[in-house]
């Protein structure tokens, strides 16, 4: 999903009881797993160890709206933990013209059932809405042609990952980006259920 400068890195506070995956302060997971050999950082259960952010949505950009100076932006990640997988959701606003750049959202959600699962597409769904909100309520001039993508391109990817047999091997990304119609009727049926 990125580059190992890309990703944040963060402090173990303590373990998250139900994933067993350190947490920091603010309760963001983070990945015990170095980035250069995949093996699990030496003391990674000790409080106050380094360790990288399982997500990072400003460090990747790859799912964003709005323009070069105001924009939401989303990243994502499905994890195997003690208890079954979990799927983490994480937006952050960047206003350069207000000058901030804050979270606007974090969730780790159980995803080990098919209506967790549907749960799950659905706040992906809200995070989408409240970033077309914002970008609506600060009158951001958002354009599909300035990132390559609709806003609910993060919402199909996040689909595709927990429902792959629901999209096609021939449906192309560029259909994912765009959201096509076929993609729409793939995402009406999962969120119907």
């Amino acid at each position: 999903m990125g580059y190992a400068s890309d990703l944040g890195t963060s402090h173990v506070h303590d373990l998250c009881p139900e994933t067993g995956y350190p947490r920091d302060r603010w309760g963001r997971l983070l990945s015990p797993l170095s980035l250069h050999d995949g093996t699990p950082v030496f003391n990674w259960r000790k409080p106050g160890t380094e360790l990288y952010n399982l997500t990072s949505p400003y460090g990747h950009l790859h799912f964003a709206h709005g323009t070069g100076d105001d924009f939401v932006c989303w990243d994502y990640a499905v994890i195997q933990a003690v208890t079954g997988e979990y799927i983490i959701l994480d937006a952050t606003v960047n206003s350069e013209t207000g000058g901030f750049i804050d979270g606007m959202g974090y969730l780790i959600l159980p995803v080990r059932s098919s209506e967790e699962r549907r749960e799950a597409v659905w706040a992906a769904e809200g995070m989408v809405g409240g970033a077309i909100e914002w970008t609506c309520c600060n009158e951001v001039r958002a354009t599909i042609r300035g990132w390559n993508q609709r806003p609910e391109y993060f919402r199909n990817c996040v689909a595709r990952a927990l429902f792959p047999w629901k999209f096609k091997k021939q449906w192309t990304e560029r259909m994912m980006r765009m959201n096509t119609k076929l993609i729409q009727r793939a995402i009406k049926e999962i969120l119907d259920g």
